[in-house]
């Protein structure tokens, strides 16, 4: 049997999204979409958003003043706001750091796509949102209230490097696996192993995956649902695939 390792989503972050504009039904589909592609929310989330239209308050309100009225709400965690840019594919991360002993304002406009994996990059200073800003060619100091930045972060990535390799974990035990020391096949793994594992096709086929050659590692046990531990035959292993982008996903409950 296999199995496949569930996702941690109560990991993920979930942040507040305050809508400061009308967008039709199409275009918040549009919106929800390009995050779910991003978040790779049916697969492992990264993050979650909880949309919400913004209060009257912030009507016209600037982003300083938001996180100034969120962090009176006891709000500290950093905020997206989805504005008309939205339509473009774009919106604005805002989060509140510290500079210089001061609490200062942050934030950024990036593709819609990329905002999951800048705010866990942000989260881990790896890089903090400055520095990303500063490496655009842009007069950007991050830490000036009056900075514009037109350029979105990730409008330059390439979305099929970054979103086409999602892959998901599975346990496999034996005779649900195959193996091969094709020369060929091992030259194109980078650093040669010994051996290469994948599923067996009808194997995969049958649990809505594909499997691709790779590595594995061995393993004698799994959690379950309920917290405890499962024992597994002799020779199970733990490989990665991906599930069949033709095979329709469960639809993602938003917060």
């Amino acid at each position: 049997m296999v199995h496949l390792i569930p996702s941690h989503l109560d990991d993920a972050d979930t942040l507040k999204a305050y809508l400061v504009t009308q967008l039709s039904d199409n275009e918040l589909q549009n919106f929800k979409r390009a995050f779910e592609k991003g978040a790779k929310v049916h697969l492992k989330p990264m993050m979650h958003l909880q949309i919400t239209q913004a209060p009257v308050k912030y009507t016209n309100a600037s982003h300083a003043h938001m996180r100034s009225q969120e962090n009176k709400a006891g709000n500290t965690k950093p905020f997206v706001v989805i504005d008309r840019d939205v339509v473009d594919n774009s919106l604005f991360d805002v989060e509140c750091n510290f500079a210089a002993s001061k609490r200062v304002l942050m934030k950024a406009l990036v593709h819609t796509e990329h905002l999951a994996i800048s705010h866990i990059c942000w989260s881990e200073g790896n890089p903090p949102m400055g520095e990303e800003l500063e490496s655009l060619d842009e007069d950007i100091t991050p830490l000036r209230l009056d900075s514009e930045q037109s350029q979105p972060l990730g409008a330059d990535d390439d979305e099929e490097e970054l979103w086409g390799t999602d892959e998901v974990e599975v346990v496999a035990e034996h005779g649900e696996y195959e193996t091969t020391t094709d020369p060929e096949i091992l030259s194109n793994m980078g650093s040669s192993p010994l051996k290469a594992v994948r599923l067996v096709p009808a194997i995969a086929q049958q649990e809505n995956l594909i499997s691709d050659w790779t590595w594995s590692e061995n393993v004698r046990e799994i959690s379950t649902p309920d917290g405890g531990r499962q024992r597994l035959p002799a020779r199970s292993i733990r490989l990665a695939a991906r599930f069949d982008p033709q095979v329709p996903r469960l639809r993602y409950e938003w917060p």
